[in-house]
């Protein structure tokens, strides 16, 4: 018995102890590796398999570009020049064949993230958030990711979804909170609550988004109600097309009385556009404002007013351009 104790507390044997123990970590490790890497790629090919039926891409290029001895990222390289060229099937088939390729994770990555990407911009919104999810899988704190999921979300009205992936941003402290207070105000705008109960939610949302305040005013005009009542009154700039367009007024300092009746020439005008409609009614030229709608963002134009730039997706970059143009003829005199 003193023998077994003597020998158990033998430095030597607590040693060869020590590295049986390391030695079988490193096997279970090695092996569980293994199995991880040949599920994670079947999982890759039946996803791959999934949307690769509708690939536009013919099979024997398919084929070609699968058996041709190009890694990955020289694919991805290929997929990003259709993608910006517009060509976003090419672009897909070509991400799919890159993702069959791809071997180390960070490959997978960005592979998957520039799929979801194209995906989205081709309209494809509910293939894009299965994309941004397996994404997510391999980095569950990609913040291109999950902006882009989170969005994909919002286009589908899956509100709840969207907010859970903002919040997942919040706690990494990315700035989120007009995005927020936008997708609470879509969510509350296609409730089922009444008109009092939802401007009482709008209002208290108003001050984490300023285009909020458009949205009350549209509410009140989609339901026939005066605006005159609102008490906390939009900036001009973010309203003036309805305004405009509408036989309400808004009073206030901030604001100019603004009708679609035609040879109000005593409204009181600031805007250079406006003074200028003002003085060729006051001359007879019969003109009247027309808008177009630039995101001060990437610059693209819109025929109609938008929240979040359907080109760069950036939020409340919506400028309102009053065109003035002669009522007969619609010749514009812009300025």
């Amino acid at each position: 018995m003193d023998f077994f104790f003597i020998e158990y507390r033998d430095p030597i044997f607590g040693l060869i102890v020590l590295f049986s123990v390391l030695l079988l970590v490193a096997i279970f490790s090695y092996f569980w590796g293994v199995f991880s890497l040949k599920d994670q790629k079947n999982s890759i090919d039946k996803f791959v398999n999934k949307f690769q039926s509708q690939s536009n891409l013919d099979q024997k290029y398919q084929d070609m570009l699968l058996n041709l001895d190009i890694d990955s990222n020289s694919l991805g390289v290929l997929a990003g020049i259709f993608a910006r060229s517009g060509d976003f099937n090419k672009a897909i088939s070509i991400y799919l064949i890159a993702l069959k390729k791809a071997t180390k994770k960070s490959e997978k990555e960005f592979i998957f993230l520039n799929l979801g990407k194209v995906y989205l911009k081709a309209g494809f919104i509910q293939r894009s958030t299965e994309v941004f999810l397996e994404s997510i899988k391999i980095s569950p704190k990609n913040i291109d990711a999950l902006s882009h999921l989170g969005l994909g979300f919002e286009k589908l009205r899956m509100y709840d979804q969207s907010l859970e992936v903002l919040d997942a941003l919040s706690e990494q402290e990315i700035e989120v909170t007009e995005q927020i207070a936008y997708t609470k105000a879509l969510k509350l705008k296609n409730s089922d609550i009444n008109f009092d109960q939802k401007i009482a939610k709008f209002k208290k949302l108003s001050s984490e988004f300023k285009l909020i305040d458009r949205m009350i005013l549209e509410l009140y005009i989609a339901n026939n109600k005066d605006i005159n009542e609102i008490k906390s009154k939009p900036n001009l700039n973010h309203c003036i097309d309805i305004l405009y367009t509408n036989d309400g007024v808004l009073d206030g300092d901030e604001y100019m009385e603004l009708y679609s009746a035609k040879g109000k020439n005593d409204i009181p005008i600031n805007d250079f556009n406006l003074k200028l409609l003002k003085t060729a009614n006051a001359n007879g030229l019969n003109a009247t404002l027309s808008f177009s709608y630039i995101c001060s963002e990437c610059k693209s134009s819109y025929p109609l007013f938008f929240y979040r730039c359907n080109h760069c997706a950036r939020l409340g970059s919506c400028a309102i351009i009053p065109n003035v143009i002669k009522e007969s003829d619609e010749d514009s005199i812009a300025f």
